[in-house]
């Protein structure tokens, strides 16, 4: 079987609704602060619009968005990452989880689920899609913090969930969506995943055999070793990214070929500030043999 997958994370989506007074009596002042002095112009609309052009010209299967989508997480960003949903694709081609963003106060997790509807089957994590032999895992690390911390929790009772949904789908080629990449090396202390051991326990138990990630706005690929095999863990930059801040917004196409055991990641993203999307690298992952 032959899938595609496109995967991108951290479009913090703009322009920035106003947020109004009763709203910022929170930990959304100091979000709202850092957006207006150092996001406002490095995350942009129109660098995440020719990036999402890009996506919908490769013809993928399947979009698996991994966090953060909004900023400070108000009604009216949520409203809108919503719409934005609906334009990316319908419900059965596009699958989310959310990140640390998604829950930047109490409740707002929550609140984020109710909005995003179908795109979270089911409406609670983790859960499962199947694509033919492929099994699509989301997983939430989504947990209000304090102000200045932008850390993630997977938790004991979503991690026995995982752990039972992973052997549920052990004929399949399992692939895990996560916000805070499940490695202590790329984000740790107060923008890490306060449970690292444990998550990274239950995917290798689990046999995942690809982890797809954002959170720290850069590329990335490491490995976890599994009893089936070694499973990559992708992480790509902020899909909004206009470069100057952080590395400049890109995407992953991920080609599965179950039959062929071969995975072939590709890069594609603007390269030294051009306006044109084209590919950045591309790798070669043996694929693990589905049972």
């Amino acid at each position: 079987m032959r899938l595609r997958l496109a995967h991108l994370s951290d479009p913090h989506l703009s322009p920035f609704p106003k947020p109004t007074l009763g709203e910022l009596v929170s930990k959304r002042v100091f979000g709202y602060a850092n957006w207006v002095k150092n996001r406002k112009g490095s995350l942009v609309q129109a660098d995440l619009d020719r990036l999402i052009a890009d996506m919908r010209a490769q013809n993928p299967n399947h979009y698996c968005v991994t966090g953060d989508l909004v900023n400070i997480a108000t009604d009216a960003e949520v409203a809108a990452a919503r719409a934005w949903l609906e334009k990316l694709g319908p419900a059965q081609r596009v699958s989310v989880v959310l990140g640390n963003h998604d829950a930047y106060v109490p409740g707002a997790a929550c609140r984020a689920v109710q909005a995003y509807g179908s795109y979270i089957p089911g409406g609670n994590f983790p859960y499962a899609r199947r694509l033919g032999a492929v099994a699509l895992v989301g997983v939430s690390t989504a947990v209000a913090t304090p102000p200045l911390v932008a850390s993630g929790r997977v938790g004991g009772s979503q991690l026995s969930s995982l752990a039972a949904l992973l052997d549920r789908h052990d004929d399949a080629y399992k692939v895990v969506m996560i916000h805070h990449p499940p490695d202590a090396s790329l984000a740790s202390g107060r923008r890490g995943l306060t449970d690292v051991t444990a998550v990274r326990e239950v995917l290798a138990a689990g046999c995942a055999d690809l982890v797809l990630h954002g959170h720290t706005h850069k590329p990335s690929l490491t490995f976890l070793e599994t009893p089936r095999g070694r499973a990559a863990v992708i992480g790509v930059p902020s899909a909004s990214s206009d470069g100057s801040s952080h590395p400049p917004g890109a995407w992953a196409m991920i080609d599965i070929d179950t039959d062929a055991r071969t995975v072939h990641l590709t890069r594609r993203g603007r390269v030294n500030g051009g306006e044109s999307i084209r590919t950045i690298e591309t790798v070669e992952i043996e694929a693990n043999a589905v049972a």
